[in-house]
């Protein structure tokens, strides 16, 4: 009878709203309201774990291990997201997403307890489940969109991430801060403990609120089935050329991002800065990673998509080069590096991301959708671990003056991409 009563109910949903536009602004809306709380969940947890991590082991390097088990959980968690949504559609995908992510919250909780390492690094990896479900929902804001305003609808949901993930590192690290006196983890327990209700907050409102579902409207409409995620899918967008640009944009900039601000309050604490000013660094890295995201979007939707990711690694190439000869004691060199890199992030995920769906039909885009984002997560878990390496081994300046090298490949590729784009539209119009 639960069943039958909520497809009633649905179907009485679509009913009342038969305007694709008011449909598509109702979805946003509601992602945005499962967002919020879903980033502030994700920024309290993922700005105290590399601390938590270090103060439990000793070691720099585990604990940048354990914060970058949130882009591992990413990795793992997307190919399975996918799937349900394929299957169930974007709600119950995405609300599921958001329950891992609480489970997560609550192991890390535990090991901020226990003091118990392994805890920690499973509570990250499945808090990664939830960060799986926040990147889900910007795909979902674009399903019922049109070619004008796509990247604009992708755009939104990312900015939704503005409040939650800024307030989140200053509530994470500010509660830390106020423990003050409490020794080991337990001054990071209720850091967690509100990572735990908000991400049980935030699936609340996707399950509840996500109706109609906008995947399996658009699956209805198109009267076509949408397929899971397949091994093949990394063929198809290779053989796209704005997919492959797409795929490259999102992958460099998230190792980029992920890799240098891995390590940057590792870096601060060894200045003996006040984890209340890391975690207004963090902030504001975030405002530039969400924060302008609308006006982004605006642009991408009117100029080159390709032109808008490399404009974005040039920036990220800036903010990283500011990092490089940013010293441990100092906080001004690390907001205004860490804060460009965000924007420039944002610029290549918006951009990426509006490509790769306008790159394939409604069936296979869930799959070529996380079968990119995979792979995003996978460079950034691979770059976070890397960065506490290159930091033991080498030093944070090297470090990040290797990511803007990375950024300045991007740029050129991306501009490689623009003025071949221009000949090919040249050649048409020559032809036409």
């Amino acid at each position: 009878m639960g069943a039958e009563h909520r497809a009633r109910r649905e179907n009485r949903l679509t009913h009342q709203i038969t305007d694709r536009d008011a449909v598509q602004k109702r979805t946003v809306r509601v992602l945005q309201q499962g967002v919020v709380p879903g980033g502030l969940a994700m920024g309290t947890s993922y700005s105290v774990a590399a601390l938590l991590g270090s103060e439990i082991t000793g070691s720099d390097t585990l604990g940048a291990l354990a914060a970058v088990g949130l882009s591992i959980g990413q990795s793992l968690a997307g190919i399975p997201v996918a799937a349900v949504m394929a299957k169930r559609g974007r709600r119950i995908g995405i609300g599921t997403a958001y329950l891992v992510g609480s489970l997560g919250a609550s192991c890390a909780l535990l090991a901020a307890f226990t003091e118990t390492y392994i805890l920690l690094v499973v509570g990250m990896t499945l808090c990664g489940c939830g960060q799986a479900g926040n990147l889900a929902a910007r795909y979902a804001g674009s399903d019922l969109a049109t070619d004008e305003n796509r990247a604009r609808s992708i755009s939104l949901v990312v900015w939704a991430n503005t409040v939650g993930s800024v307030l989140g590192p200053t509530v994470g690290l500010g509660l830390r801060s106020l423990a003050g006196s409490s020794e080991g983890g337990s001054g990071f327990v209720f850091s967690y403990l509100v990572s735990v209700t908000l991400f049980v907050v935030a699936a609340g409102a996707i399950l509840k609120r996500l109706r109609p579902d906008p995947l399996l409207l658009v699956a209805d409409a198109s009267k076509v089935a949408i397929r899971g995620p397949r091994f093949s899918d990394l063929g198809l967008i290779l053989a796209h050329p704005a997919a492959r640009i797409a795929l490259l944009g999102m992958m460099l900039s998230q190792g980029v991002m992920v890799g240098v601000m891995t390590v940057t309050p590792l870096h601060m604490r060894d200045g003996n800065q006040d984890p209340l000013i890391i975690g207004l660094m963090i902030s504001m890295h975030i405002v530039g990673m969400y924060a302008f995201s609308p006006w982004i979007g605006r642009i991408a939707d009117r100029l080159s998509k390709e032109l808008l990711i490399g404009v974005g690694a040039v920036v990220t190439a800036l903010g990283s080069e500011i990092a490089s000869h940013t010293d441990a004691t100092d906080a001004v060199g690390h907001f205004v590096g860490l804060f460009l890199i965000g924007i420039g992030w944002c610029s290549s995920l918006v951009a990426g991301s509006a490509l790769m769906t306008e790159a394939f039909p409604p069936e296979v885009r869930v799959a070529t959708q996380a079968t990119a984002d995979v792979l995003m997560t996978a460079t950034g878990a691979a770059a976070g671990i890397s960065s506490g390496l290159a930091v033991e081994q080498r030093s944070y300046h090297d470090l990040a003056h290797w990511a803007a090298l990375v950024s300045v490949f991007l740029a050129v590729v991306a501009a490689i991409a623009v003025v071949q784009g221009a000949r090919i539209r040249e050649t048409g119009v020559q032809a036409d």
